[in-house]
């Protein structure tokens, strides 16, 4: 579940052109979440969280383009309630984008993610290979 938002190219140590993938920041976590979609409903297991969306362990078999309505009680004043898009799924792990979301608790829920940013000495954004 990459998530890539671009692809920028460098030079590495030794000189060489590289390509690195910048996507937004995963916090590993552990919430317990309830989702729906279609006629279906389950208990789920996010893993980790970003400004875009979550990672979800799921009961269920989905696949890329499912929408889910999925909520979950982040803090004592913040319980998570949108609807998401599967844009990546391995195994019983579904990678999440939000799609819809009450502007309210989007704000709450940024506040939330950049503040454990800072708390973890961490940009919003993230390189890897």
């Amino acid at each position: 579940m990459n998530g890539i938002l671009y692809k920028r190219e460098a030079l590495n140590t030794e000189g060489r052109l590289m390509t690195e993938n910048v996507r937004l920041t995963r916090i590993p976590i552990e919430y317990k979440a309830r989702y729906t979609f279609e006629e279906i409903s389950g208990e789920g297991l996010i893993t980790d969280i970003s400004q875009g969306g979550i990672a979800l362990r799921v009961q269920h078999a989905l696949k890329i383009g499912d929408e889910l309505h999925i909520t979950s009680q982040i803090t004592k004043d913040l319980t998570l309630d949108f609807t998401g898009e599967v844009r990546n799924i391995a195994n019983n792990m579904a990678g999440i984008m939000i799609t819809e979301i009450d502007s309210s608790i989007r704000e709450r829920f940024l506040e939330h993610v950049n503040g454990v940013l800072r708390i973890m000495n961490k940009s919003n954004r993230e390189y890897y290979k």
